[in-house]
This record gives structure tokens, C-alpha cells and sequence, in this order.
């Protein structure tokens, strides 16, 4: 038994595919495009206008092209990244504009952009490197507006990159994609591929739910297909206002959407590797806000596991995702809840991974790293315990004897294996804490953040590799971040 399975049945997965075909034939996904309307038409779908219906045969067919696996190439490694299987790639927190700092929301600033984009770098538990957009545009050239924050994350990154990606705010639908088109060929170019099809980048594809993909998101996706590199698709419903008023709704409305991203991408490139997604959580219906740190936005999970299951493909789900607008108990408690939901369900890919508090809009760097201590600690969990012969280590309890001490000399490495020290949650008895000052588990990760960020060292880029990004590169960032 698979462990979405606990939550949800493998007949109820195919439930929701049987309504899900019901959706695309019946009452089709709104298309904002008239490329891809024409192309699904093709092929045999029943287009009225920008509405899309889609026949069960256009799905079986499609889905008999599913990769379940890939893999991720960067010239900063040493070899290539799987995705697929149960890879549990963890991306940071994205997309953010504001951040708490001791306890206060404000706007973000380029600097924090950085420091953000610098913590991720350093960490031990994040996969992929990513960074928002700049804040700062007003001495950015065009060049710079839409390529700096992709030509600085690849030039200072010491981790994949395949999460860089151009700006396209306030770009004209009808300019995307050849701009995009020019991103990808500066990432390829980067990273020597220009030649072959190895994966360097993975695009993010978002739908209007409920039922519509938008024009400029097609645009994004054309692109990434033609150049033969990764895109996943994730709807963000919210029940009881953009999707069904019940899970089981929810889920095969934006399941619908998924599989019209899916096919469309595969119309136009077989072999476009993609990762199915869902983010939805639910509708806090006193204030009518999207809320993730829910146990609904946990069951997602599960049922994403399930359909893509169901259809071969690796997917998205989770991440350490959190409502609370401060770093406090309710943080941790949802993102506790998020993470082992991540973990357990066997995500391929968690983004908002680290830090992420206030529904996707606030950054905590505090809280970025207790969310990698959450990481760490359930993954040891996960672990379970290893009971081969030589861990019994039964010559040292019969040298011991009774009431004998196994303390002495250095720490062995069975101990350091078996048992997680936290960096940052206190542990001291009660009156040593206070006697050394009552710190705070804020005050510990604060100061972790500071080491941390200090830490930062930039990777060594080659001359042809400088040269290509120096056109694009704020200057500020030219030398150094």
C-alpha cells in the first residue's frame, strides 16, 4: 500500500478521474489563446470560441506520453539531479513581498531579496537555489528589468538553478515569448547546452481556477516546450469561491485544469518533461482569505500523489507553508503539519520550502531555519531505526556490565547516526537556561541567520560564462552581492 493511500483509495483517485474526464468533455477549460485553441481543435477537441472540450481520447493518448522521471543538469555539479521517484527536491521560500523582522511585517528590499537568495545557497536542506525578483527597478535597463534576477542567481549560485527564470511583469502578452525564449537561451548558454537537450530550467505554468488557463501563462509554456525544458502546472483554488464548496470538487476541478496544461504541452512537444502540481487549500469564509496551513491543504497532498500516480508523472505538492503572520507556535505547528505531509505523501518536488509564512506572501528568515530543523527531524523519523547486528553493540554493553557507564571518550559515529541534535531548540535544564540568559528560540535562529548569511561564499564562474551575464546584471551586482 502506498502511503497516499491512507487518505485516500486508489478507487477513489480513479473517481476523480472519471469526473475529471466528465469536466473536460462536458464542460471544457476556457483557453486564452488562440494558438492553442487551434492546436487543441487539431486535434480533435470541440473548441467554441476560447472554450476547450476535451474528448477521453485526447487524455489517454496524452498520458501514454508521461515521464516519470527526469533528470536536472547544472554545470555547478557534479552530476545531474533526479526528479522523479520520490526525489524530495526542496525549493525555498518564493514570491514573497514582505518579510517579518522581530515580529514586524514591512515591504522587502533588494537586500533582503539577497539575503534570502543567500540562505537558500547555504542550505543544507534546500536543492534548487531560487530568488525573487528585485524590488529596486528604477535605474534597470529593459535587459536588466527582465534578465538581472536570472543573471545574478546564475552567477552567484553555487546550487542548481533551475528554478531562474525571466521577469515578465509588465511585459505585453504578445512580447512573452520571444523574451522568454531569449531567457532560456541565456540559462542554456550558460550552462554549455545550447546543443543538446539536457534539462536546465523548470517553468512554472498557474491557471485561473476555476477552468481557465491565461493567455500569458501559454505564452511561458510555448516557450519552455519548443526549447525542450521542464514546466509544472499547480492550480491555487480556493473552495467555496473559485472551486466547489467539498475536496472531492475542489480536486477534480483543478485536476481538469492540470490535464489541460498537461495535454496542450504535450501537443506541442512530446517529450516536454512535466510535473503535475496542486497548492489549493481552503477559504477562511469570515475574512474570505485563501488559507494553506490547513489539513485540507495536507489531504491535497495526498490526493496529488495519488493522480499522479494514476498518471505516471513526478509531482509538486507541500512545503513548509504556514498562515501565521509572525514566527510563533502557529508557524510551527502548521508547518510541521505541511512538512511530514510533504514527506510522507513522497513529493518530488516541495516548494515554499523554508521561511514561508503569511499564505505564500511573507518571508521569515528566523523561521527558514526551524523549518529546516522540521525537515531534518522528520526525516530522521522517516528513517526508522536500524537493527543490524553491529548496531546492537553488544561487546561494549557486555564490557560495560550493570550499572556501568557508556560515556567515555569521543562521541561515536553510531550516536552522531542515530540521534538528531537540533541546532537551534533548546535542550538545557531549566535553571542552566535561565542562568545563561533565558535565550529565546528566536533569539538562537536570529543569530544562526547572521552566521549563516556570513557564511556566503560566491562559486567561481569561467570568463565566457561572466562575459555572457555582464550585459544583464544590475550593476550593483556585477562584482558582488
Amino acid at each position: 500500500m502506498k502511503n497516499y493511500e491512507r487518505f485516500i483509495s486508489k478507487e477513489s483517485i480513479e473517481k476523480i478521474h472519471e469526473k475529471t474526464l466528465y469536466i473536460l468533455e462536458n464542460v471544457g477549460i476556457q483557453i486564452e489563446h488562440a494558438e492553442a485553441c487551434e492546436l487543441f481543435k487539431k486535434h480533435g477537441a470541440n473548441v467554441e470560441g476560447h472554450t476547450v472540450k476535451i474528448p477521453e481520447k485526447m487524455v489517454v493518448d496524452a498520458l501514454k506520453l508521461a515521464k516519470p522521471k527526469f533528470d536536472l543538469y547544472s554545470s555547478k555539479l557534479e552530476e545531474a539531479i533526479p526528479v522523479g521517484g520520490g526525489s524530495a527536491l526542496v525549493g525555498p521560500a518564493s514570491s514573497n513581498i514582505y518579510m517579518n523582522e522581530d515580529g514586524k511585517i514591512r515591504k522587502m528590499t533588494d537586500e533582503d531579496v539577497i539575503n534570502q537568495f543567500k540562505l537558500s545557497d547555504t542550505s543544507a536542506v534546500i536543492s534548487l537555489s531560487n530568488m525573487n525578483f528585485l524590488v529596486d527597478r528604477s535605474n534597470l535597463s529593459s535587459d536588466q528589468k527582465m534578465f538581472g534576477n536570472l543573471a545574478t542567481q546564475l552567477k552567484y549560485s553555487n546550487k542548481c538553478t533551475a528554478l531562474a527564470r525571466p521577469d515578465m511583469f509588465n511585459v505585453n502578452e504578445s512580447e512573452i515569448y520571444k523574451e522568454y525564449t531569449k531567457g532560456l537561451k541565456i540559462i542554456k548558454s550558460f550552462e554549455g547546452v545550447e546543443e543538446s537537450n539536457k534539462i536546465v530550467h523548470i517553468g512554472i505554468m498557474s491557471t485561473l481556477t476555476p477552468l481557465a488557463i491565461h493567455g500569458g501563462q501559454i505564452e511561458m509554456a510555448l516557450a519552455i516546450c519548443k526549447e525542450n525544458q521542464a514546466l509544472w502546472l499547480t492550480p491555487c483554488a480556493m473552495p467555496l469561491l473559485t472551486a466547489p464548496g467539498s475536496l472531492a470538487g475542489m480536486i477534480a476541478v483543478t485536476n481538469a485544469e492540470v490535464l489541460a496544461g498537461y495535454i496542450l504541452c504535450k501537443l506541442v512537444n512530446p517529450e516536454v518533461p512535466f510535473i503535475y502540481g496542486n497548492t489549493s487549500g481552503s477559504t477562511d469564509m469570515r475574512t474570505l482569505q485563501l488559507t494553506i496551513g490547513t489539513p485540507e491543504t495536507a489531504l491535497v497532498c495526498y490526493a496529488t500523489a495519488g493522480l499522479a500516480d494514476l498518471y505516471n508523472l513526478p509531482f509538486r505538492a507541500g512545503g513548509g507553508l504556514s498562515d501565521a503572520k509572525d514566527f510563533d507556535i502557529q508557524a510551527g505547528i502548521e508547518s510541521n503539519m505541511m512538512i511530514q505531509a510533504s514527506l510522507d505523501c513522497g513529493a518530488d518536488f516541495i516548494h515554499h520550502g523554508c521561511g514561508t509564512i503569511g499564505t505564500f506572501n511573507i518571508v521569515s528568515f528566523e523561521k527558514f531555519l526551524l523549518d529546516e530543523e522540521i525537515y531534518m527531524m522528520n526525516k530522521r523519523i522517516y528513517r526508522g531505526i536500524d537493527c543490524e547486528d553491529q548496531n546492537f553493540s553488544m561487546t561494549e554493553i557486555e564490557k560495560v556490565g550493570p550499572r556501568g557507564s557508556f560515556l567515555k571518550g569521543r562521541t561515536p559515529k553510531s550516536y552522531r547516526q542515530d540521534f538528531y541534535l537540533s541546532a537551534y531548540l533548546n535542550k538545557d535544564d531549566p535553571n542552566q537556561w535561565q542562568s545563561n540568559g533565558s535565550r529565546s528560540v528566536r533569539d538562537a535562529a536570529k543569530e544562526g541567520v547572521k552566521k549563516r548569511l556570513e557564511s556566503y561564499c560566491p562559486p567561481e564562474i569561467s570568463a565566457e560564462q561572466e562575459k555572457l551575464l555582464s550585459r544583464y546584471l544590475p550593476e550593483k551586482y556585477k562584482n558582488k552581492i
